[in-house]
């Protein structure tokens, strides 16, 4: 049993000053408010630092897209047919990439793994626990949302082929198509004859896994939750670059579980990025939604992801709202909140130790815990 006393904790929830976090076989026993040491305890003084939850990141190509390596060694579109359900991120990662390590060293513990956004329906992401390893011993959830892509990318990948869709029309009718047949086939399926790709989007008609709509401009977020409401499926907005133009029609959907924000360091090198911002994030959590920040990695580097919250923050998002999208609201945005995001009684000690504000530019993470595991030491 461990107990880091004198720190400045934030629990995912609010801050504790002058805490003792205590962890024992891999869980955390207890947070307490004040310095607070039990009998029978290695003692830890972080007197001076900061302990917030491991960081979570609940959109990324980590690890599909090898750091280094070329765009020929990437395994991110299956460009080659608009609609591919069936196909797993997992099945496209590489856990020995150079920015695996660079992630766990900036604090985050968790990821969410996801096919890029080249075809309308994209595929399978899974949720990756960055512990070293195997990566049968990293994925929490091999299955945990069904891409959709809407907008440029799906119109230029198959504009540049003459193939279909060259449009935004054709690119909801293909979603609507597959989701069409793959009801009929949930609904008189018999026998041992399976279709993968009907069976992939059973999992989303069903409610068992969201679907993760990538949608920058308002029209294509108002037509992912059109398809969403049509086909009563649980959502998320990922990317919701002008959700803050469309803050009242996103609350008014009952299957949408909340929005990922990001990336922002980002050059606005297409039309639908034109008011990408780093106030977007403030602006959704004001208006109630469940908001987490994302790197976009390999688009934005997944090493800074602590400070584009902190660019959130300065652009008007409250320190605690910022805080909260890079550690709980991830994990709840993921379904793993029950085991990470926040520092409670019972759930896996991951944590980082900060030498500073985990918002300050000079400030590291001087050690990194997951599983009660020290992975990155000063």
């Amino acid at each position: 049993m461990k107990a880091f006393v004198g720190a400045k904790i934030f629990t995912g929830k609010e801050w504790l000053y002058n805490g003792t976090l205590i962890i024992d076989e891999g869980k955390i026993k207890k947070v307490l408010r004040r310095r607070r040491i039990p009998k029978n305890v290695e003692v830890i003084n972080v007197k001076d630092r900061f302990i917030t939850p491991g960081l979570v990141d609940a959109h990324t190509h980590l690890g599909m897209v090898e750091e280094g390596a070329g765009k020929d060694y990437a395994d991110l579109n299956e460009s080659t047919n608009p609609s591919t359900p069936d196909i797993r991120a997992i099945d496209g990662f590489y856990p020995m990439d150079a920015a695996i390590k660079e992630a766990r060293s900036s604090g985050i513990t968790t990821v969410y793994i996801t096919p890029g956004s080249s075809n309308p329906i994209a595929g399978i992401g899974a949720v990756v626990k960055l512990k070293e390893g195997y990566l049968k011993d990293m994925v929490l959830k091999e299955v945990a949302g069904l891409k959709l892509s809407f907008g440029e990318n799906p119109k230029s990948t198959y504009g540049a082929k003459g193939k279909k869709p060259i449009t935004r029309m054709a690119i909801a009718a293909i979603i609507r198509e597959a989701f069409y047949k793959a009801k009929t086939y949930c609904n008189k399926r018999r026998g041992k004859e399976k279709n993968t790709e009907y069976e992939t989007l059973c999992l989303a008609l069903k409610k068992e896994i969201p679907v993760r709509a990538h949608a920058h401009r308002k029209d294509d977020i108002l037509t992912a939750l059109r398809i969403a409401e049509e086909f009563d499926l649980s959502i998320i907005i990922d990317h919701c670059t002008e959700g803050h133009l469309a803050t009242e029609e996103i609350k008014g959907v009952k299957n949408l579980i909340g929005c990922i924000s990001g990336p922002h360091m980002y050059f606005p090198w297409k039309v639908e990025l034109k008011h990408n911002s780093f106030k977007n994030p403030g602006i959704l959590s004001k208006n109630g939604l469940t908001v987490a920040i994302t790197s976009d990695h390999p688009f934005t580097p997944i090493k800074y992801l602590n400070l584009y919250a902190a660019l959130a923050h300065k652009e008007g998002m409250d320190e605690l709202d910022a805080l909260k999208s890079i550690t709980i609201n991830p994990a709840i945005l993921l379904g793993i909140d029950k085991s990470v995001g926040s520092l409670e009684r019972g759930k896996d000690a991951d944590f980082v130790i900060w030498s500073g504000h985990p918002f300050d530019i000079k400030t590291e993470a001087t050690q990194v815990y997951i599983e009660g595991k020290s992975i990155v030491k000063e």
